[in-house]
């Protein structure tokens, strides 16, 4: 992890908060890097709406609570300490680095908290950022069974009632689902198919009415609690509305392209964590009694990989430059798009350098490429991320 290090600094020039960074660094060295393929293999169970992490997340998440990890998101208006998105950005390297899973969980939180400042309401913000930076999770739900890419197309109905919406409907592949103690929900409150028919709430996990139910393991990223919610009938208050009703959508948006980017930075980090594997694994294994570094196949592949991961952080950096400028949601799909499709490429190279050891199944290399096939997935596709580029080009050429 010190070349990952290094070379984030040279990216940040110096930027980041020298302190709390030994402070992350201490914690995933000691607490998660130690512990995190134990965790994969005993992977999660699940009770009464809430999921259970398996030893030791009591004591990371205690440590985290500790450090002041949560209230880096949540900015001091709010009792929080605001960090920069490059200082997030570093973070989240280091978390693809040691545990992708743990990375996604605050991608997610942290989007959480990006909708709530969205909006106008200054009492919803009180009453919520300062349990997100105190180390409630957060988490945003979108995705249907019939509205994935489509998001226009969401039928969670509340209709209104009084000073109450009624919520009725479910959502899918939602990250921290039974983890999440503040939802933000996209729901269709005009009943009738639209962008400008979805409106944004938060919403608390103990209401009645109101179950999660954990979706079939995944191949990867075992640890990142992916499941269903289920919402029947439950009476949500009109003052949890976020922004203003019909405008919900654009909210979410702009939320989503700030996740990009920290999604292809835990990729650049995964991939990292690849080639540091193959490169220690290739000193040691000899081949015609020479190690296998000192093959020309081998090295210029290896240097291919390295080039690769530059890049893809190269492109997050300019992301991160663009934020609140008219060009960061191209950028951010751009970073995403390039940064999941390099670690895949990585890890597929990674395997096969491995030869015959890198198809056991807990292969750390195994491991870590199924993690990698995860992150194309996430905040939409490559193919999604294509869609978007192609628009905004479009859109700025004409």
């Amino acid at each position: 992890m010190d070349n990952l290090i290094r070379i984030l600094r040279s990216f940040s020039k110096g930027k980041e908060d020298k302190r709390f960074i030994e402070n992350v660094i201490e914690l995933l060295r000691d607490k998660v890097m130690t512990n995190v393929e134990n965790m994969y293999e005993l992977g999660l169970k699940f009770q009464d709406t809430k999921v259970i992490f398996p030893p030791p997340w009591d004591s990371i998440y205690a440590s985290l609570k500790e450090i002041g990890f949560f209230r880096r998101f949540v900015p001091a208006k709010y009792g929080g300490s605001g960090a920069s998105e490059e200082n997030i950005y570093f973070i989240m390297e280091l978390l693809g680095y040691t545990c992708p899973s743990l990375g996604i969980i605050f991608v997610a939180h942290g989007r959480a908290v990006d909708i709530i400042l969205a909006g106008r309401d200054e009492a919803i913000k009180d009453k919520y950022l300062s349990r997100l930076g105190e180390g409630d999770f957060g988490a945003i739900a979108m995705t249907e069974e019939r509205a994935g890419t489509d998001v226009s197309a969401i039928e969670f109905s509340a209709r209104p009632k009084g000073d109450y919406y009624i919520f009725s409907g479910e959502k899918i592949f939602i990250s921290n689902a039974g983890l999440a103690g503040i939802y933000t929900i996209l729901v269709n409150t005009k009943g009738k198919k639209g962008a400008r028919s979805l409106s944004v709430f938060a919403v608390e996990d103990e209401i009645e009415g109101f179950k999660v139910e954990l979706l079939p393991e995944k191949d990867g990223l075992k640890i990142l609690p992916t499941g269903r919610l289920i919402y029947e009938n439950c009476l949500i208050p009109r003052d949890n509305l976020i922004g203003e009703e019909g405008k919900g959508l654009f909210l979410a948006l702009d939320a989503i392209d700030r996740g990009r980017i920290l999604l292809a930075g835990i990729s650049c980090g995964l991939a990292c964590r690849v080639f540091d594997e193959i490169f220690k694994y290739s000193r040691k294994r000899i081949q015609f009694d020479h190690p296998l570094t000192s093959s020309q196949d081998i090295s210029f592949k290896m240097s291919d990989m390295y080039t690769q991961i530059n890049a893809a952080r190269g492109l997050c950096f300019h992301a991160l430059k663009q934020v609140n400028s008219p060009y960061y949601r191209i950028a951010s799909s751009q970073a995403k798009l390039f940064a999941t499709q390099m670690v895949m490429s990585v890890a597929q190279l990674g395997l096969m350098l491995m030869g015959g050891r890198g198809y056991f199944k807990n292969n750390i290399i195994s491991m870590l490429g199924a993690d990698a096939r995860g992150m194309e997935y996430l905040e939409g596709t490559s193919s999604i991320q294509k869609m978007i580029i192609s628009r905004e080009l479009f859109k700025s050429y004409s």
